[in-house]
């Protein structure tokens, strides 16, 4: 998927474009999923990747479909990982009707976090995406756990934060979805994981399918 994003943009196909894309679709299939439940409450918890960039995104799309939306971005060491999600997290700021709440300035974002999920219905989990890499840090374990426990709706943008996109290992602790909203095509982790991803859409991001060949 990295590179076929960065073949996208050779071709004038942006990162930030794609994001955008990303974050619409997963709007799009959250709109037509959830449309019956009464009360809208989202919780989108986003890592500091550009899968939390596709949260962000996601929740400006959203804003006419629930008036009652919270993000809690666990940006750990205070610093954004790409300039799409900080782009993103800039936009999102200017939106005052969104609740935001980050881990770097906020010393009791765990607890915040905890009461976000178990009042809200839908959970959108934007924490990792095809970039997880070794073991979980402690504190994306106890959200994971939080997530889990909570018994409401959860999402998961491309891969369910915990398990590999490349061969389906789980780093410790694994968001089990009842949707999951991937990208482009399919990753090898989704297979037969059925327990974890719940339902899989695939969803097309604008990246050309000609540039498969070129890999």
């Amino acid at each position: 998927m990295k590179a076929l994003e960065d073949m996208a943009e050779r071709m004038g196909i942006s990162k930030l474009i794609l994001m955008e894309n990303a974050g619409l679709q997963l709007a799009e299939i959250i709109k037509k999923r959830y449309a019956s439940i009464p009360s809208k409450k989202i919780t989108i918890i986003c890592g500091s990747g550009n899968n939390g960039g596709d949260g962000l995104v996601c929740a400006r799309h959203l804003l006419e479909f629930s008036d009652d939306i919270t993000i809690c971005l666990l940006n750990i060491d205070g610093k954004l990982k790409t300039d799409e999600i900080r782009t993103n997290w800039n936009r999102i700021n200017k939106i005052k009707n969104i609740k935001k709440i980050e881990f770097f300035q906020n010393s009791n974002f765990l607890d915040a976090c905890k009461y976000e999920i178990n009042r809200c219905d839908i959970i959108i989990d934007a924490l990792f995406g095809t970039g997880l890499h070794g073991n979980l840090k402690e504190q994306f374990a106890n959200v994971i756990n939080q997530i889990n426990k909570s018994g409401k709706s959860i999402v998961a943008v491309d891969v369910p934060s915990g398990l590999s996109p490349l061969d389906g290992s789980i780093s410790g602790d694994v968001v089990k979805a009842e949707l999951t909203v991937t990208f482009h095509k399919s990753k090898d982790g989704l297979l037969d994981k059925d327990e974890i991803t719940g339902e899989i859409v695939i969803v097309d991001i604008g990246i050309p399918p000609e540039l498969e060949n070129n890999l």
